[in-house]
Formats: C-alpha cells, sequence, structure tokens
C-alpha cells in the first residue's frame, strides 16, 4: 500500500493507493471516510509514502487514466444510483458540486462522450489532488458551492442538463439554492444530491417538492440520495 498526506501543509487531504491500483481520497477530518476512489490503468506503485506535494511521491503516485471498466458499483455505489437518470447518455452539460477525486465528472465524460461537465470544490489542494493522483483533467471551479449556484444563476441561466450534489461535510442545498437551481437547470433538467447524513433526507425532499417535480429519494448503504426533475409548471414567481 502506498499512500502521502498534506499539499501545501493542508493535512487535511490523504490518498491511499491499494494493490490493486485502487485510489481512496481520505477526508483525515472524518476517521474513516472514503471521499472519493478510483481504479487507474496498469499495476499499483512501489510502495511509497511521504508528503502529496514532494516530487518524487507525485511522480511515482501518478495515475496515468481512469479505468472505468467495472463500471461505478465497485467504486462508489452511491454514485451508480445517484447517476442512473443521467446513463441514456447524450452530450450533456453537467454542473457537480463536489469534487472530491473528480471521479464522478471523470466517469460522466467517458460514459457520454461530447459531454460539458464543470466541478466545484471549495479546496484548491483536493484539486490538485484529483488532478495528481485521479487522473482528473477536467474543468474545476475552485470556490464555495453555494456562492457558485449564485453567480452562475446570473450567468449561465437554462444551460445545464443536470446538477449533481456530492458535497458531504453536512452541507446539503438550502432555499436559496434551490432557487439558483431552478434559474440554472434547463427544462426537464434534473437534480440529485447525495447525502451522507441520512436524517436530512426527509427535509430536503419537502425543500425539493417546493421547486421541483418528480421528487424522490432512494438508499444506498448509507446514503440517501434525494432527486428531483425541472418542469415547465415549476417556475419561480
Amino acid at each position: 500500500v502506498s499512500s502521502c498526506q498534506g499539499i501545501h501543509g493542508d493535512n487535511t487531504v490523504s490518498v491511499v493507493v491499494t494493490p490493486q491500483n485502487v485510489r481512496e481520497l481520505i477526508d483525515t477530518q472524518r476517521p474513516g471516510f472514503i471521499q472519493s476512489r478510483l481504479r487507474c490503468l496498469g499495476s499499483a506503485p512501489v510502495p511509497i509514502s511521504g508528503p502529496c506535494d514532494e516530487p518524487t511521491i507525485r511522480q511515482r503516485l501518478r495515475c496515468a487514466a481512469a479505468d472505468f471498466r467495472g463500471g461505478l458499483s465497485e467504486l462508489l455505489p452511491y454514485a451508480k444510483v445517484m447517476l442512473g437518470p443521467l446513463m441514456d447518455c447524450h452530450q450533456q452539460n453537467v454542473l457537480v458540486l463536489g469534487l472530491g477525486g473528480g471521479t464522478i465528472p471523470s466517469f460522466l465524460r467517458t460514459k457520454c462522450p461530447g459531454s460539458h461537465v464543470v466541478a466545484v470544490d471549495n479546496n484548491a489542494n483536493v484539486v490538485r489532488a484529483a488532478r495528481d493522483f485521479f487522473a482528473f483533467d477536467g474543468e474545476a471551479i475552485v470556490d464555495d458551492v453555494h456562492r457558485v449556484l449564485s453567480k452562475l444563476s446570473t450567468t449561465k441561466a437554462g444551460t445545464f442538463d443536470a446538477i449533481v450534489t456530492d458535497v458531504g461535510h453536512n452541507i446539503r442545498l438550502d432555499r436559496k439554492d434551490l432557487g439558483n437551481v431552478v434559474r440554472l437547470l434547463k427544462s426537464d433538467g434534473v437534480l440529485m444530491e447525495n447525502l451522507s447524513t441520512p436524517s436530512f433526507a426527509d427535509e430536503q425532499v419537502a425543500l425539493y417538492k417546493d421547486f421541483l417535480g418528480d421528487v424522490s429519494a432512494e438508499v444506498s448503504g448509507n446514503n440517501r440520495i434525494v432527486f428531483g426533475r425541472l418542469h415547465p409548471s415549476k417556475t419561480l414567481e
């Protein structure tokens, strides 16, 4: 097993590489919580440990390319459930809130070629880890997700087929966010939100129903995933 911890003094970022060349982004603030998981092509590196921003570590642990041949079920089972509505693939414009190792945006771009996926994360060091160790090469905005929704609602209104929310840390979309989501989604666009705190689910379902149609919630392990779709009849007053 190889591992590294710390980027630019930020020791909340930790990466583990298994003998199967599966990379795990560990949230050191929540012991035992795996923030992201991705299998890379090729053999696992010879075991090595150290700081994630040390040049030798970066070179030895770099991921050549993501390996999605096994799908998402073995890596992130909840993500397979959450992305279900998007698997009837066409060229989609998707906003992903919460990057982690970039598994979800990378999977969407691989599964649905030609799709434009923009990810948002408030930690530049997480984005660096995703690029260095998880083969993430997509577009990422480093900012608070609530602020990004507000900003984009005035510049990108009606442009997204889907908004995927996978933030964690007890962060969830609030009423202001849902108003911005309605502005950002295309007609019939879909919102899905992973809740790693299951007790939030009932309240989120009720909130979604104020803004969206086809609201539902599904269970995946300890996660609750809430869905909603923008119908033409659901407009802001």
